[in-house]
């Protein structure tokens, strides 16, 4: 059936560029490289699909002629953007021809038949939660860092979220390091869930991207093996992880004895300076080397030597001990305070970094894997 609508750019642009996370950039079938559009009466849908995330929006245009077709992501998101604040026409035929037109411009677009988009997932479930839109996001971005990006074990890939009443944990991590937040009081209050899943990482990335900081609330579905979260007119979904996550609590040393408060700024500032001699592509430790009120970093690589000192707050014996510089980054990017707690046991046990004074109902843990200095010259 033709389809034929009218609908300012804003619309539109607010309608496609969230779609527009969904779609894939390297499929062998064309149609996941497409949106699906879908008009009934003057109710707009667009929708990408990538057979692992999905996002679907409304909106309200001018609807003349109901109808479906897909036309590729990237180029009709460029028309769009492309075209002045002013309304824009779309008029399908039965030939799978869109023509669209804004002011003095017209495009003719080859599109697919709606029939060739994969069928999509039930985009409603049984059990469900609210959450704030603004710390949902600062959650994944703050967690997202340690997520393995290899599937040698596919489970590390996700986050993984646990729920106990008005409690949520989200944890994440992959050989060299671990992220962990805990926020109370950040479901949304009337629920006595409880339940574990694990969203794959890149897609509860993409989702992030679409929240905004502000006080919307997410609305949380899920169905037996997808997970749908719901905010304004947005609609997005993806496949859950299936196995057991690992236990994350037997990762994290319990036995430190040596505790360094640290002024966050410094640290990173210190840990860049030390990176400039290092070559990504060799795996070169930085050296910290804490001692009294001091922290030592240092670096030996083929272009040179670096020694860098800033003071800190120790309490227990000094210590030597190695990092990979941009997971050591990672973590202190990750932290929220400008005080940090360092705990550490020795040279071959992880570091683990929370909040010098930790928030009531908000904690952050990183944990850090060290690397051994033994066979380095660490300068």
């Amino acid at each position: 059936m033709a389809m034929r609508f009218t609908s300012d750019r804003k619309t539109l642009l607010s309608a496609v560029m969230p779609a527009l996370a969904a779609s894939s950039n390297k499929s062998t079938l064309p149609a996941l490289e497409g949106l699906l559009f879908e008009l009934k009466g003057n109710e707009l849908t667009v929708c990408g699909y990538d057979l692992e995330k999905g996002v679907k929006t409304y909106s309200t245009v001018l609807g003349e002629g109901d109808g479906a077709v897909i036309l590729n992501a990237q180029k009709i998101s460029a028309i769009i953007r492309n075209f002045p604040d002013c309304d824009i026409s779309f008029e399908a035929n039965e030939k799978n021809t869109v023509t669209i037109s804004a002011g003095m411009s017209e495009f003719s677009v080859h599109a697919l038949s709606a029939e060739a988009f994969p069928n999509l997932p039930e985009l409603s479930g049984d059990k469900s939660f609210r959450i704030n839109a603004g710390l949902l996001k600062e959650i994944i971005n703050s967690t997202y860092f340690a997520v393995a990006q290899t599937d040698a074990r596919p489970i590390l890939t996700g986050e993984y979220f646990e729920i106990k009443g008005d409690k949520l944990t989200v944890v994440t991590l992959d050989n060299h390091r671990l992220a962990l937040r805990e926020e109370t009081s950040a479901i949304a209050a009337g629920s006595n869930a409880e339940m574990k899943f694990i969203v794959p990482g890149k897609s509860i990335y993409e989702f992030s991207k679409l929240l905004t900081d502000g006080e919307e609330t997410v609305v949380v579905e899920f169905t037996g093996k997808h997970i749908i979260m719901k905010v304004g007119s947005v609609i997005f979904f993806s496949r859950l992880l299936e196995g057991e996550f690992l236990d994350y609590r037997k990762a994290i040393p319990s036995q430190n004895s040596i505790f360094v408060k640290i002024d966050r700024e410094l640290f990173i500032d210190s840990v860049e300076r030390a990176s400039l001699l290092i070559d990504d592509k060799l795996i070169t430790p930085l050296k910290c080397t804490f001692t009294g009120g001091n922290l030592n970093i240092s670096c030996s690589t083929r272009y040179g030597k670096v020694n860098d000192n800033i003071p800190v707050y120790k309490d227990g014996d000094d210590i030597e001990i190695g990092f990979n510089n941009r997971y050591l980054l990672d973590a202190l990017r990750a932290c929220k305070d400008e005080l940090i707690l360092a705990s550490l046991s020795s040279p071959l046990m992880s570091m683990v970094i929370t909040a010098a004074t930790e928030k009531e109902g908000s904690r952050y843990l990183y944990l850090v894997v060290p690397i051994r200095l033994n066979g380095y010259n660490a300068g």
